[in-house]
């Protein structure tokens, strides 16, 4: 997991100042990243977004025409709903009052200038492991709807094969085991399903149902 975190995360910096750029790129590379991209105009951070896709943004606060806290309220009204994007907010303001309106904004963590390196290194792949974590969840919850979905089509395929033999002729005992099988496959797939997403009990009662 440390090495896929490492290799395939992509961070974008994004402070006014050259020298701070320069120290979070060396202090990243010397950690393992390889994915990162920078800039020192904010106001070219929306475009850069798209582009890069990054999975944390670094974001400095104090910077001029577009501030930190303007940038946080841009992605804010850009991001997808329920899209997590941690960003870690390093700035010299040391106040409550920017702690507090930063994490407002959507910052998940907060780092006061000058930076200690092995407490940003740390942080920085904390956030980036939730990230993949959350990543990882969204992607279990796709497979588990495509299930559900291919569940829903056995038992309706199942149900009108019943209706069309009820309605020709009573249903002959080697057609009922048929039927019966069918039903079974799909509500085992629904009872995998409920086990993976709500534990065993949900899953003994649907399969009370067969």
């Amino acid at each position: 997991m440390e090495r896929e975190i490492l290799s395939a995360s992509r961070i974008l910096i994004v402070d006014d100042q050259d020298a701070n750029v320069l120290f979070l790129e060396r202090l990243l590379q010397h950690a393992g990243y390889r994915n990162i991209s920078s800039l020192t105009d904010s106001r070219e951070l929306l475009t850069q977004f798209r582009i890069f896709q990054p999975d944390l943004l670094v974001l400095d606060l104090m910077m001029p025409k577009l501030d930190g806290y303007a940038v946080m309220k841009q992605l804010g009204g850009w991001l997808p709903a329920g899209a997590y994007l941690p960003i870690l907010v390093i700035t010299a303001d040391v106040t409550k009052t920017a702690r507090q309106k930063a994490l407002a904004l959507g910052a998940k963590d907060f780092l006061t200038k000058p930076v200690d390196a092995a407490e940003a290194t740390l942080r920085i792949y904390n956030l980036l492991l939730t990230r993949w974590l959350y990543r990882q969840m969204d992607l279990r919850r796709r497979q588990n709807v495509e299930q559900a979905v291919e569940s829903r089509s056995r038992i309706e395929t199942a149900l009108r094969e019943m209706e069309n033999l009820a309605a020709a002729s009573p249903v002959l005992p080697e057609q009922w085991n048929g039927l019966r099988s069918a039903l079974g496959l799909a509500l085992e797939a629904m009872a995998k399903l409920a086990a993976d997403e709500y534990g065993a009990p949900a899953a003994c009662a649907v399969e009370q149902a067969v």
